[in-house]
C-alpha cells in the first residue's frame, strides 16, 4: 500500500478508493498545513474517495481549518476516528451545522468506521 507523509500526518491506500488518513499534531491551528496535506493526498490518490481520517491525537483544530475541511474536500465519503464521546457529541453537531457535501459519520472503533464506509460505497481494505 503506497504511504503518503505530509505536514499534518500520513496517510495509507487501504483499497483502490479508500485511503487512511492519520493527524499526528496534538493541535491543527495551521490552515496552510491542512491545505498541503489535502494537496498531496490528492497528487498521490486521487480525488473522488472515502477516506477514513483518524483524528484521535488532535485535541483542539480551529474553527477556520474545521469549516476549511467540511467545504474543501472532494471525498466521496469520510468516518472520523474520535476518541471519546463527547468529542463526538460536539463533532457530529458541527457536522449538522457545517453540512459537508459528502456523507460524513464520527466512530469510536476503526472497523465500524470501515464497515459504514464499505456501506457508501468503497471497496473493503485488502489483506
Amino acid at each position: 500500500m503506497k504511504k503518503v507523509v505530509t505536514p499534518l500526518g500520513e496517510a495509507y491506500q487501504l483499497s483502490d478508493n479508500l485511503v487512511k488518513s492519520v493527524t499526528l499534531l496534538d493541535k491543527v491551528n495551521d490552515l496552510e498545513v491542512v491545505k498541503e496535506h489535502i494537496r498531496l493526498l490528492r497528487a498521490e490518490y486521487g480525488e473522488g474517495l472515502y477516506y477514513l481520517s483518524d483524528t484521535r491525537l488532535v485535541k483542539h483544530a480551529n474553527l477556520e481549518v474545521r469549516k476549511y475541511l467540511a467545504k474543501h474536500s472532494r471525498a466521496k465519503a469520510a468516518a472520523i476516528l474520535a476518541i471519546n464521546s463527547t468529542t463526538i457529541m460536539f463533532s457530529n453537531l458541527f457536522i449538522s451545522f457545517s453540512r459537508p457535501p459528502y456523507p460524513t459519520k464520527l466512530f469510536k472503533e476503526e472497523a465500524d468506521a470501515i464497515a459504514w464506509l464499505v456501506e457508501q460505497g468503497a471497496e473493503a481494505p485488502k489483506k
